[in-house]
């Protein structure tokens, strides 16, 4: 007896001990917020972005208060541009374990390393509290997950409306006008469909196939370029550019029909455009031509020939000077062929145009608020969208100190938006990113998706759209000879502290 009293004791010691080695489940519950505009904004994203920044190996973050053993609660004050941030964390039966804040200055624009050194200091008193015991310690609680039913073979991540334009040559599926979910998911990883990639990548280029019929694909991160192979995630070559530049825009193109396509790399330097050319050789990147005072973009107009288009740089509030021209290099300059004169709110990086049934040609352009508006051949407004569409968070700034005393931000922003592609069946493809913070000049978004749309001679009409991405979605393309389309995904953000360098998915959906 006394054996079994013996044997049952030290498995009772193994097990606290395991136990004590779990992470201390923490819940981060709504933040109160004073004296600022767009109070459930900021409460959202005070409350995700400090629950993703406590995370360690040591706590874990939970998604309900009743999993819990410590809760976190705030409050943001702001005055001006004078902010400070309250946090306490209480355990379960409502001891306080822990209090502390900061403060400072920058608003809003400011909250994102605001609430990392908030992390950092809360994060390090309850981990030191924990390690000499003063946390009360629970069991886990299991929590019953649902049971999700299998998808069904064939079944694919697109989702179809009705046919939405009599005479269009457009293959519809006929399931009326309701939408309904479709299970995923078609193909596999080891198939190409999903390949995760180290680092944060903005911006997607097609850059032709290889001899195995693989794509190559250009993408950008803010300082540096890869060429990867379709399914790789090591690069085969790329450049960098320095550190007081930031990359805007990737085009691929051959502009001087010598068969051999140029990458355009539109670069800013300390807010004045210097854009640079590239040329593919021997798969080594060599540049040919720096400096350019461009904004680039490769378009389809109206779902045609690839061709280059460019803007100048502008001053102030004006960015985008003057009307987009077709250009074509010679040597290292760059020649303006066509013009392309701008409706109201368009420019290289917002516009892209298409052809009605009839013929008529039609140009469709973002909004200021990432409202789509659609004008005729004498730019007169036809049609605007009642939903947002396109949102990015891929900016940059032009120093202003006339914004400072009225802002607080001594710097104009400047953030380029999602593409807009017009298929050969004049389809309008845009996406969408919704967030749970856009507030001013601070945007962080969540999900995304892209949108099919056709003009039915009075509106853009929903043809089809992807299911939510469960991510930013920074850019795609579509490969329309293989009615394959290519999402840019950012799985993984960059840490405040650095800890980590972010990571982004590319993921092939199939459109049948």
């Amino acid at each position: 007896m006394k054996r079994y009293l013996l044997v049952l004791l030290m498995l009772l010691m193994t097990a606290v001990s395991a136990f004590g080695a779990d992470p201390l489940r923490v819940y981060v519950g709504e933040f109160n917020a004073v004296g600022v505009q767009g109070k459930d904004d900021i409460k959202a994203a005070l409350q995700s972005l400090l629950a993703s920044r406590l995370t360690s190996d040591k706590l874990l973050s939970v998604a309900t208060a009743a999993e819990a053993e410590l809760l976190v609660s705030g409050t943001y004050i702001s005055i001006g541009k004078q902010y400070n941030i309250d946090a306490i964390a209480k355990s379960a039966n409502g001891q306080t374990v822990s209090r502390t804040f900061v403060q400072g200055e920058g608003g809003q624009e400011a909250l994102f390393s605001a609430v990392g050194n908030l992390a950092q200091k809360l994060g390090a008193d309850i981990e030191g509290k924990l390690v000499s015991s003063s946390i009360p310690r629970m069991a886990p609680v299991v929590v019953a997950l649902p049971t999700v039913a299998a998808p069904k073979p064939g079944s694919t991540d697109i989702l179809r409306s009705a046919t939405v334009a009599e005479g269009a040559n457009i293959q519809r599926v006929p399931q009326g006008d309701i939408i309904k979910p479709q299970a995923f998911y078609r193909g596999a990883p080891k198939q190409g469909e999903i390949k995760r990639l180290d680092g944060v990548f903005n911006l997607l280029a097609f850059g032709g196939l290889d001899a195995n019929g693989k794509r190559l694909l250009f993408m950008a991160q803010d300082r540096a370029v890869q060429l990867i192979r379709e399914g790789e995630n090591r690069p085969l070559t790329g450049f960098s550019v320095s550190a007081n530049q930031k990359i805007f825009g990737l085009d691929y193109v051959d502009t001087d029909d010598d068969s051999k396509p140029e990458l355009y790399v539109t670069v800013l330097a300390n807010g004045e455009v210097a854009s640079q050319i590239w040329e593919l050789k021997n798969n080594k990147l060599v540049k040919v031509a720096d400096n350019i005072p461009y904004f680039f973009r490769a378009i389809a107009l109206a779902g045609g020939q690839m061709k280059l288009y460019a803007q100048e740089q502008g001053s102030g509030a004006d960015q985008f000077y003057g009307d987009v021209y077709e250009v074509v290099r010679k040597g290292k300059k760059i020649i303006k062929k066509n013009k392309i004169p701008m409706p109201r709110f368009g420019n290289v990086f917002s516009f892209n145009q298409f052809r009605h049934s009839s013929g008529e040609l039609l140009t469709v352009v973002y909004h200021d608020e990432n409202y789509l508006v659609v004008y005729d051949k004498e730019l007169k407004e036809l049609w605007r969208s009642n939903d947002a569409f396109g949102g990015s968070e891929l900016f940059y700034q032009v120093e202003d100190l006339s914004r400072f005393q009225t802002y607080g931000d001594k710097y104009r922003w400047y953030f380029r938006n999602q593409p807009i592609q017009v298929t050969s069946e004049q389809e309008v493809l845009v996406g969408k990113n919704d967030g749970f913070f856009v507030l001013g000049n601070a945007r962080m978004y969540k999900r995304g998706a892209v949108y099919s749309l056709y003009w039915n001679g009075a509106a853009l009409e929903e043809v089809w759209r992807t299911k939510d991405t469960q991510n930013y979605m920074p850019d795609f393309w579509f490969d329309e000879a293989r009615s394959e389309l290519l999402l840019l995904q950012l799985t993984q953000r960059e840490d405040v502290l650095m800890r980590t360098k972010g990571a982004t998915a590319l993921q092939i959906k199939k459109v049948e």
